[in-house]
């Protein structure tokens, strides 16, 4: 349902089988001539048909997983630190602290940052399913084929040329990855089943024989054993698994499903009242009688006349008849066919179905922990509520934000390690140590929250670093850096223009005192 496939399952040509639909359903009766099974099929095509045209729905599982890891993971990050490094000054970076951070950070820009959309994607799968799966690959470029017909990775490339080789990316079926961890050695294990270009049953196993990790690629008709790659990776392999509790329960199925129903009901609905239907029963449209060219004189027959339906306009209706003859066939005038009746299919009341629609998509957003977004619509509901509701929110998506952290982390030392062992340095990294850090971003703080953040800062119950990073700022020693800099070019961090510092008034000799002239006495 993700991809949209709400009416059922793909089956081709754009159709899909109604397994998804929760409504009225026609089926063709059992037995019969041959003729009415055709039919009864035939109604059912034209239900089937009405169906598919008339189909509404909401992809609500796509906007909940979507929210859910964007809001968690707004933005990835890491720090770098040499473990048991000797340092001059805590302050001061290590050389080789400076050379990974260099690596990593442009393997992470090459190709428009494809390790944070993979990353993302595999959250997707994780978040959605239950399971997602990274996978390590190097591009054919970095590599040629000696005289002994292995293949080795190109002499003379340097460390940041063979970054642009390695490429990281999220397997679409990651059903078809399977991953063991040994339980006594914690080593893991891989076997990805897929189809190679020629279409052929293909198969990748990453194991770890001691301290080197073991690649093999078994494709279908080979014969022999696989030729094997081996190389130092710390006991790592080419593959990450990243798990979590599926978010898409059967219950939010259930909702969903039953909200597409009354949703299409709800069109019906409109539709009938927009285009109301007409039927009639054993009536017949306004006639003339003529003379029948094809029969005897005087052997007349009925012309109709054409309908003139709408406003402004009056049909008379007939009671439709039939022939009625003899024994012998002689004509003995008409009869009526049957009790003449004529009406029209009005609309119900769309109430019922706009409550069961709405019914449906509380539960949906309550299942997810994602009711505050109906809250920020309602206005009824209390500031507290919202916050209890995005409370609830931020509790749900912990392990998300968790496991996105933990995945920068194997993701950047897997690839320092696959780096070093490709430049014939093997361990050149590993006392490199990853820290992944994520930024979740969901309501922005309202003016009277940042107030009381500044007030419980001035306090001394937060420090000053936290109500900043509550205000949005992801680094608030980079923001004092800045400030500082304002500050001493004499630029207003708010206006952004030049602050005219007001002279000082000069020193000016007091006024002399002039002493008023009086009468002279007489």
């Amino acid at each position: 349902m993700y991809h949209g496939h709400h009416l059922g399952k793909p089956i081709g040509g754009g159709a899909e089988d109604l397994s998804y639909w929760r409504g009225p359903v026609v089926h063709p009766p059992q037995g019969g001539t041959e003729q009415e099974k055709r039919q009864a099929q035939a109604v059912v095509n034209e239900f089937q048909m009405a169906l598919r045209r008339s189909f509404t729905s909401t992809n609500f599982i796509k906007e909940f997983v979507n929210r859910e890891v964007n809001s968690s993971v707004a933005r990835m990050n890491w720090t770098l630190l040499q473990v048991e490094a000797t340092r001059d000054d805590e302050n001061k970076r290590t050389t080789l602290e400076q050379e990974a951070d260099a690596l990593t950070k442009a393997w992470w820009r090459l190709d428009r940052n494809h390790p944070e959309r993979a990353i993302r994607q595999a959250l997707v799968f994780a978040r959605r399913e239950g399971r997602g799966i990274l996978r390590f690959r190097v591009a054919g470029g970095a590599l040629q084929q000696g005289a002994d017909g292995k293949v080795r990775v190109k002499p003379g490339l340097k460390l940041a040329q063979l970054a642009r080789y390695i490429r990281l990316e999220c397997i679409a079926q990651p059903e078809n990855v399977v991953v063991r961890e040994d339980p006594d050695t914690f080593v893991r294990s891989a076997i990805y089943a897929y189809q190679d270009a020629a279409e052929k049953e293909a198969a990748e196993v990453c194991t770890v024989e001691g301290e080197e990790t073991v690649l093999r690629v078994v494709k279908e008709g080979q014969e022999g054993e696989a030729p094997a790659t081996r190389i130092k990776l710390g006991s790592r392999i080419t593959f990450i698994e990243l798990a979590l509790d599926a978010l898409i329960t059967p219950q939010v199925l259930q909702n969903q499903m039953a909200y597409n129903t009354a949703s299409t009901m709800i069109l019906r609905n409109t539709e009938l009242a927009g285009f109301m239907e007409r039927y009639g029963i054993n009536v017949e449209p306004p006639y003339v009688l003529e003379q029948d060219p094809d029969k005897a004189e005087g052997v007349m027959r009925r012309r109709y006349l054409p309908l003139k339906v709408g406003a402004g306009h009056m049909t008379a209706w007939r009671g439709a008849t039939y022939d009625k003859t003899g024994e012998k066939g002689e004509y003995l005038g008409e009869e009526p066919l049957g009790k003449p009746e004529y009406g029209r299919f009005t609309p119900v009341s769309p109430d019922a179905l706009i409550e069961a629609a709405d019914h449906n998509r509380i539960n949906l957003y309550g299942e997810v922990g994602q009711a505050y977004v109906l809250m920020g619509a309602d206005a009824v509901a209390s500031g507290r509520s919202r916050e209890v509701a995005i409370a609830d929110f931020d509790s749900i998506r912990q392990p998300v934000i968790d496991l996105a952290e933990a995945t920068i982390t194997e993701v950047l030392e897997t690839f320092l390690a696959l780096l070093a062992a490709l430049a014939n340095q093997p361990g050149r990294f590993e006392s490199i140590q990853v820290d992944g850090q994520v930024k979740s971003r969901i309501v922005p703080p309202s003016p009277e929250d940042r107030s009381a953040d500044r007030a419980d800062a001035q306090a001394g119950v937060i420090s000053l670093q936290t109500a900043r990073q509550r205000q949005g700022q992801d680094d608030p020693a980079q923001e004092d850096a800045q400030i500082e800099r304002e500050r001493q070019a004499g630029v207003s961090p708010t206006l952004k223009q030049q602050v005219l510092t007001p002279k000082a008034p000069e020193a000016t000799a007091p006024p002399k005192q002039t002493r008023r002239k009086g009468r002279k006495a007489a």
